[in-house]
């Protein structure tokens, strides 16, 4: 096997940076709403120095991550220079395509007005904002959200909506996002039409779809399975999301990742290994968004450089071992069931293969 002379590229990879992890909300299905979460112990902002280093770390070995994700367990716009990590990222791809899309997820809390300047643009990379919602009800979203902010939150979006059209910019292209669940079920349709108007008026197209946002640059209204700390508790919701699903008529492309079967035992190569880095607000590393409480870090942004860690010779061992479903030494891994979501990005016999052992270069 000949090893890649640069960073080998994988279908269906995400870098996640994680820039705070504070947040506005407190949504059930979110360890900020788990008092004592390590994770949240202590609240901060992801030094943007550290991120420019890592897009010029990209570049310089020729890195390519289909999407780049600008949050993880916190607010994002919260953070205080937002807008020129937002800028950063652009100006990396115009320098050096490192990322085929960019996507952000918000709860739309401090969409402002400063904000839609930032995001309406038609810079060359495709851009993707999510708007969490989960609800249509002020009364449902408080519930799951752990706050009141539906009617400021509406407000926003619909503000943004309408700004969007007026600007005749391509991005972003907007996805209102629904993570279905037995608490919000019923509202699911009356969700689906809500946004759909809000669409509709203003001229931009829009559509409903179901597990994965379908490709092209129309407004999505998204909803996603919900996934959840037990087996037994996501046997129980994918039940949920089926039924729900198949009552709007829509379509699930990968049936039998939302069964009502769920098994915790992992015995396949995760592609998390491969595909899905994650940098937490303090520098941290590790490689899937389970991990929110880095059982599996690899290392930190203020000790290496991103390359330096993500293709070190210690991943390329650990990479090898998963590779054949030996995860001795990764408790969180052993009885993981996610792989069977339907949020899950597959990771093909031959994709392991075509990364090989691959070590950064020494800078």
């Amino acid at each position: 096997m000949i090893e890649p002379t640069t960073a080998p590229r994988l279908s269906g990879s995400y870098l996640v940076l994680e820039t705070t992890n504070k947040c506005s909300l407190a949504c059930v299905h979110c360890s900020v709403s788990e008092l004592g979460h390590p994770h949240h112990q202590k609240n901060g902002f992801l030094d943007p120095r550290l991120i420019q280093e890592l897009f010029d770390d990209l570049e310089r070995i020729g890195a390519f991550f289909d999407t780049l994700i600008l949050f993880w367990l916190g607010e994002p716009l919260i953070h205080p220079n937002f807008d020129a990590i937002y800028q950063g990222a652009l100006k990396a791809n115009e320098k050096a395509q490192v990322f085929g899309k960019i996507e952000l997820h918000t709860n739309a809390t401090h969409l402002t007005e400063s904000v839609f300047e930032i995001a309406l643009n038609s810079a060359s990379v495709p851009q993707v904002w999510h708007f969490s919602l989960d609800a249509a009800t002020q009364s449902t979203y408080t519930r799951i959200k752990g706050m009141d902010r539906f009617a400021l939150v509406e407000q926003n979006i619909a503000r943004f909506v309408e700004a969007k059209a007026a600007s005749g910019k391509r991005w972003p292209r907007l996805v209102f996002q629904f993570i279905l669940s037995s608490a919000n079920a019923h509202e699911a349709v009356a969700f689906g039409r809500r946004w759909v108007r809000v669409c509709e008026r203003v001229g931009l197209p829009v559509r409903l779809a179901a597990q994965h946002v379908p490709p092209g640059d129309d407004a999505v209204v998204f909803f996603r399975q919900l996934d959840c700390p037990t087996p037994e508790i996501q046997a129980a919701e994918n039940a949920v999301f089926r039924k729900t699903i198949a009552q709007m008529g829509l379509t699930l492309n990968v049936e039998e990742r939302s069964t009502t079967q769920v098994s915790a035992e992992n015995l396949r190569a995760c592609s998390g290994f491969w595909k899905s880095p994650v940098v937490g607000w303090n520098g941290d590393v590790t490689v899937c968004t389970r991990d929110n409480r880095f059982e599996n870090k690899v290392g930190n942004l203020k000790d290496a450089s991103f390359s330096e860690i993500w293709w070190s010779a210690q991943q390329a061992e650990r990479r090898a071992r998963v590779a054949v479903g030996d995860y001795s030494g990764l408790e969180l891994c052993k009885t993981c069931f996610i792989p069977k979501s339907a949020n899950y990005t597959d990771l093909l016999p031959e994709e392991i293969v075509s990364h090989g052992s691959w070590v950064a270069p020494c800078k």
